[in-house]
């Protein structure tokens, strides 16, 4: 791929996460492609990949997503990002309607002329849980 079509498709991944909309969000992703990360393990295929999205969403129906520069080698780029998000549904088997969620992470994506082929993101899941108030951590005496 050239550097314009790499920006161009991180820029539609970027505009996808603004809509908000599951499927728009998978329709960047290839038919059998990858999806990873800390609360959701590996995904397999764009169908599975979209439940991840929707989850996501239904639990945080404002999330955003504020974007740094990519770093691009080659197909791979890497993309830093900061969440923002107002709990409003169920996120890991509890519901803290009003909880707001921060925090940083990054994904590393390896993409195609057909879309993203593979994503990983890292994040502190565990300090989302916290602040989603899913966990709760017992202060040190």
């Amino acid at each position: 791929m050239t550097r314009p079509e790499i920006d161009a498709l991180i820029e539609r991944h970027r505009q996808a996460f603004a809509s908000r909309n599951a499927t728009t969000l998978a329709s960047g992703h290839t038919e059998q492609g990858t999806f990873e990360s800390p609360a959701a393990g590996i995904v397999r295929g764009r169908e599975s990949i979209e439940e991840v999205y929707r989850y996501w969403l239904a639990a945080f129906p404002d999330m955003e997503f504020t974007w740094r520069e990519p770093l691009v080698d080659g197909d791979r780029v890497a993309l830093f990002w900061h969440f923002k998000g107002t709990a409003a549904g169920e996120f890991f088997g509890h519901v803290q309607p009003g909880a707001r969620v921060e925090f940083l992470g990054a994904g590393e994506y390896d993409l195609s002329p057909a879309g993203i082929v593979r994503t990983r993101h890292i994040f502190d899941f565990t300090g989302s849980l916290v602040a989603a108030g899913v966990l709760k951590v017992k202060p040190v005496e």
